[in-house]
């Protein structure tokens, strides 16, 4: 395992980030070091509540907008669930901060879209990641 910490910011309080939360938690080389919302009210009960079920040492912040968390210089990763017909400005703008992407599925409207986000991401020098897990499930050896 890598001995760096991989230090995460999520983009929503949708019910999928929650997956991801216990995914990051279970891991030794990861931490989310905050969760951003438009309504910061929002942010801190989705802290709150996930805290409370799988718990960080170090409690997450909440915050009330997505710039603020591009702006963390502690925030290497983005884990970003929102709706799809926004995920290309926000890929975009994070990858544009220097911060490495992971995007929920679908990732774009189009293949025009995914080209483009996927190019920024490149000339920023970040990984871009999409959510699909199914080739990671004990099924497609099945399959």
């Amino acid at each position: 395992m890598s001995e760096r910490l991989c230090r995460w910011g999520i983009m929503s309080t949708a019910g999928i980030a929650r997956k991801n939360w216990q995914a990051i938690r279970n891991t030794d080389n990861a931490t989310i070091v905050a969760v951003a919302s438009r309504d910061a009210a929002k942010a801190k009960a989705f802290v709150d509540e996930c805290q409370t079920q799988i718990p960080f040492d170090a409690k997450p912040d909440a915050l009330g907008s997505y710039e603020a968390l591009l702006s963390r210089e502690d925030v290497d990763a983005v884990y970003i669930p929102l709706p799809t017909g926004v995920r290309k400005e926000w890929v975009i703008k994070a990858a544009q901060a220097g911060k490495h992407v992971m995007c929920e599925k679908p990732c774009a409207d189009t293949l025009a879209d995914l080209v483009e986000m996927t190019d920024v991401c490149r000339e920023n020098n970040v990984q871009f990641m999409d959510g699909v897990m199914f080739m990671h499930s004990e099924r497609m050896a099945a399959m």
